[in-house]
């Protein structure tokens, strides 16, 4: 190194190659290093991240403003607990006899593509049992209907409906299946499957 090119990297200037780029001061086996600094924007976004973690720790951590994790799920928990406490009725674990509920069980049977497996007007196919007659697997009580919709039984292949429906809904294509359905008289039933409901 020439005692010119000394000069300028104790001044902070580094030389330049035959190009007019900026050299660094690092040479490995005749293979030189470009000095090229990141652009303006990435380093503002760099510092930007920095300073609003500082921020999040301090809300979150050392001035404690914010809740942690557990001060959220306890909160979460207070609240379940007071509309539990608060005596809100929850649907009522009967059939709904009303048009308007049966004609919503029929949109909520349609909409979940029940049809696929249970067929259009429920007379079942080589999935799903028939739904209009009198034999029942997991039992026809109102409960009990209730209870394989929303929780579905896997070993049969009935999906759980408890992710997608509320209990209202539920609660109303329940009814359309067991008023409804019923009076239905479809061209081409499946054999009756289970035990026969008095």
């Amino acid at each position: 190194m020439t005692i010119e090119n000394n000069q300028d990297t104790m001044h902070g200037n580094h030389p330049e190659n035959g190009h007019g780029h900026a050299m660094d001061e690092h040479n490995y086996d005749g293979i030189e290093e470009l000095d090229n600094p990141p652009p303006g924007w990435i380093m503002f976004i760099f510092y930007l991240t920095i300073g609003i973690s500082i921020l999040y720790g301090a809300y979150y951590f050392w001035i404690g403003i914010g809740p942690d994790q557990h001060q959220e799920y306890e909160r979460a928990v207070l609240k379940a607990q007071a509309q539990y406490e608060s005596g809100q009725p929850g649907v009522q674990m009967v059939l709904l006899s009303d048009e308007v509920s049966l004609a919503e069980g029929k949109t909520i049977y349609a909409d979940m593509n029940c049809a696929a497996c249970h067929g259009a007007e429920g007379e079942g196919n080589a999935i799903g049992p028939n739904l209009t007659d009198d034999y029942w697997i997991h039992g026809c009580s109102f409960e009990e209907v209730f209870n394989i919709i929303k929780n579905g039984e896997p070993l049969k292949g009935m999906t759980a409906f408890k992710t997608q429906l509320s209990d209202e809904r539920i609660a109303k294509v329940t009814s359309y299946v067991m008023l409804t359905m019923k009076e239905y008289n479809p061209a081409n039933p499946k054999d009756p499957q289970g035990e026969k409901c008095e």
